[in-house]
């Protein structure tokens, strides 16, 4: 006869057929045997000195959290196995692989069930700061939504970089625990993130699979695609501005061996995700941030949630920085909606959404919702693009509320990068010609358009800068005698490809 395994479940709690996707899968977390509330794993390959500064300062900072550390020796030949050995903590688990197959599989040799109820994954190039822990846990935990907590750090792209400015080890270290003050004004709810020093939710991982993430996806991407996974799972992604962490690695000074493999890399890895996601690009359809110029926008004060609109704003980046803009003036109470008339996007705006999200042309944007129903309309497309630009604007202010603020784009339609032929042709018209175009194609335009409908608040040219070759053109056509002035102003105009514009209702 065989052996029989008895698993005690007497005090654990059933899930509830009447219970929400979320509460069911946090009582099937709980269930999850683990020696501890957070399991803290640091993968290693090589670089023990990196390795060495990375645990010592875990062990160091993570005070006051029920942690166990989770050390992966991925095949290095350095010693790091022999370091794992010798590090002292209380609950530790060392694990060794013989030949190093990339994270991906590291984690597949971990068992999930043993993990604890919080799952942090800290590359072995990181250095944690005071707080760290505390503050992730606290912005984790606030909602069983946020399914993914990152920190800011150094040496990160994808808007997650702070730069502290330190001299010394120990003054870094200082410098990270004034920043790292709780302050949830300054948690940030992104579409993706750059993973470092994660923490997760292990109901995560319950419902997408783990290992995390897509086997495929080897290295480059291999984020992106865990951050589209959890969020399509119903979470939120949020990026923790109170917590900031040393990333002691920078390509950009040399420590990318080989640059040219590493842009191939890039490539390949954008291109699986594209054909995985079938027609999203993880860089052009999430990078259109509005954040840079969030400064601009006024802060509506409405009695309720704030109710905000994006008018073809691929998968929603742009109203996510509204959300956050006015988080930072300590309005919590957001309500998005979206209106988009390419359906790839429907599904990740529906992510972000609580209100409703339309796949419809633009004919019908003025009646897929009730008019004067939005704080805040944002569109990112130039309206002198859309079909029928009147419409569009007439539509734009229907639908915002009176002192509402509307968040639209106009297309320099004369720029440099478009009639570079005109500019370096324009001896045949005669420099009056040349200037009268570009000065016609301009912000005016569109204030004029914008100023019977609204009150125009700010604008903000988007510009491309000229490259050595552009400039030495415009340095020999622009007349001598023009004044200094006049010159900034057409360098200004012809380099712009299209203004922002900020107006009230």
């Amino acid at each position: 006869m065989g052996q029989i395994i008895e698993i005690n479940t007497d005090r654990m709690i059933q899930p509830k057929t009447e219970s929400n996707l979320f509460t069911n899968r946090a009582l099937f977390a709980e269930m999850q045997k683990s020696v501890a509330e957070v399991s803290i794993i640091v993968v290693g390959y090589n670089r023990l000195d990196k390795t060495r500064r990375c645990v010592e300062s875990i062990l160091k900072y993570t005070e006051g959290i029920d942690y166990e550390l989770v050390l992966v020796d991925s095949g290095s030949e350095d010693g790091t196995l022999a370091y794992y050995d010798s590090v002292q903590c209380p609950k530790k688990k060392v694990i060794h692989i013989t030949k190093n197959l990339g994270a991906a599989f590291a984690y597949a040799s971990l068992s999930l069930n043993e993990l604890g109820r919080y799952i942090c994954i800290v590359q072995n190039d990181l250095i944690v700061t005071p707080n760290w822990m505390r503050n992730l846990l606290g912005c984790i935990k606030s909602d069983m939504r946020i399914g993914m907590v990152n920190p800011v750090s150094s040496n990160v792209s994808n808007r997650q970089c702070v730069e502290l400015s330190y001299q010394s080890y120990e003054e870094m270290q200082e410098k990270a625990r004034q920043f790292n003050s709780p302050d949830p004004r300054k948690w940030e709810e992104r579409q993706r993130l750059v993973t470092l020093g994660t923490l997760y939710r292990k109901e995560v991982f319950l419902a997408a699979g783990w290992p995390i993430g897509d086997m495929g996806f080897f290295h480059d991407f291999f984020d992106d695609d865990v951050s589209f996974t959890i969020r399509r799972l119903g979470y939120q992604l949020m990026l923790a501005g109170d917590v900031w962490v040393c990333h002691d690695h920078d390509f950009r000074s040399g420590e990318e061996k080989n640059l040219e493999e590493y842009h191939r890399s890039l490539q390949n890895g954008r291109a699986n995700f594209y054909e995985k996601h079938y027609g999203i690009d993880a860089w052009s359809d999430v990078d259109n941030s509005y954040a840079p110029y969030m400064r601009l926008v006024p802060v509506v004060e409405t009695k309720g949630p704030v109710q905000v609109l994006g008018i073809d704003v691929k998968c929603g980046t742009p109203i996510l920085d509204v959300k956050n803009h006015l988080r930072k003036a300590n309005i919590f109470q957001t309500k998005l909606s979206a209106f988009t008339q390419d359906p790839r996007y429907w599904l990740d705006l529906k992510t972000i959404c609580e209100g409703e999200v339309v796949c419809e042309r633009e004919e019908f944007l003025k009646d897929a919702f009730g008019a004067e129903s939005f704080d805040y309309v944002i569109i990112d497309q130039p309206f002198n693009c859309c079909r029928d630009p009147q419409k569009m604007l007439e539509a734009l202010f229907t639908l915002c509320k009176k002192n509402g603020i509307v968040i639209t784009k106009f297309k320099n339609t004369c720029p440099y990068s478009e009639n570079s032929r005109l500019v370096e042709q324009q001896n045949a018209y005669g420099w009056e010609f040349f200037y009268q175009i570009f000065y016609n194609a301009s912000h005016e335009t569109a204030r004029m358009c914008l100023e019977t409908l609204g009150t125009v608040q700010n604008i903000l040219g988007i510009s491309s800068p000229l490259d050595a070759r552009q400039s030495r053109v415009l340095e020999t056509i622009l007349p001598a005698e023009m004044s200094p002035e006049l010159k900034e102003e057409i360098i200004n105009r012809i380099s712009c490809e299209e203004y922002l514009l900020v107006v009230q209702k």
